[in-house]
């Protein structure tokens, strides 16, 4: 099947600039967005964290301990809800059925997933980078950091997408059956990860806040959305 060039360009500007394919939507009056972390959540954030960097290697022997069959089945399907190559396609359906449909709320919930996925990777991939820090298979060592060496457990990547797209979704949703669906099918992402042997406890702990917080930041940024009747176009500021 072959998709309507239109589709096609904004499936592509969602991976090359996030800012650019949510051109399709125009925001009403700039307004002051709220903030996405209050300062007793991001306490509370910084607290977990430096829990989960204390306890990286004992929770990586107690999964690895009990790993068998059926974790690994349960984290092939966990493992599908933050791989891009499954969760690309899917957000690019979602837009040519919201195009070729004419719902706008179908259109709007996929170009903020992708939007939100986009950056969240984007945001992993810089860290990960400039972090450098050891996986924990193998002999991996949990305070092994290496900034620039190419080394890529810290966040997880796939865990980002996972939250990015749960919370798009989520934001969008009015029913707290939908968003603990969501959000259970995020944190299967984040265990299976741990499951694999692929990230620290700690990886995916931040994986998990920068696709949580990437969605957030955009929905704020996005207050007031409303799609133009006929096409797309960018107004909003980033």
């Amino acid at each position: 099947m072959r998709l309507p060039g239109p589709v096609v360009a904004l499936v592509l500007q969602l991976v090359v600039s996030p800012a650019g394919a949510l051109a399709q939507v125009e925001s009403g009056p700039p307004e002051s967005p709220p903030s996405v972390l209050s300062g007793k959540t991001a306490a509370l954030a910084g607290f977990v964290l430096a829990a989960s960097l204390l306890a990286d290697e004992s929770f990586r022997g107690q999964v690895q301990e009990y790993r068998g069959k059926t974790s690994d089945a349960v984290a092939r399907v966990g493992n599908g809800f933050g791989e891009p190559r499954y969760v690309l396609p899917a957000i690019g359906a979602g837009l040519l059925v919201g195009q070729l449909t004419g719902q706008r709320s179908v259109t709007r919930v996929a170009l903020r997933a992708g939007g939100a996925v986009a950056l969240a990777g984007g945001i992993t991939t810089a860290v990960k980078f400039a972090i450098g820090r050891s996986r924990p298979e193998g002999d991996g060592d949990a305070d092994l950091f290496r900034p620039f060496s190419g080394r890529s457990s810290f966040p997880s990547g796939h865990t980002a997408v996972a939250f990015a797209l749960a919370t798009a979704i989520a934001e969008e949703t009015r029913d707290p059956w939908s968003d603990a669906a969501l959000y259970g099918a995020a944190t299967l992402t984040a265990l299976a990860r741990v499951n694999d042997d692929r990230h620290w406890i700690s990886d995916v702990f931040v994986g998990a806040l920068v696709g949580h917080l990437s969605a957030r930041w955009l929905s704020r940024r996005q207050g007031g959305l409303r799609l133009r009747p006929a096409g797309v176009t960018m107004s909003l500021e980033f």
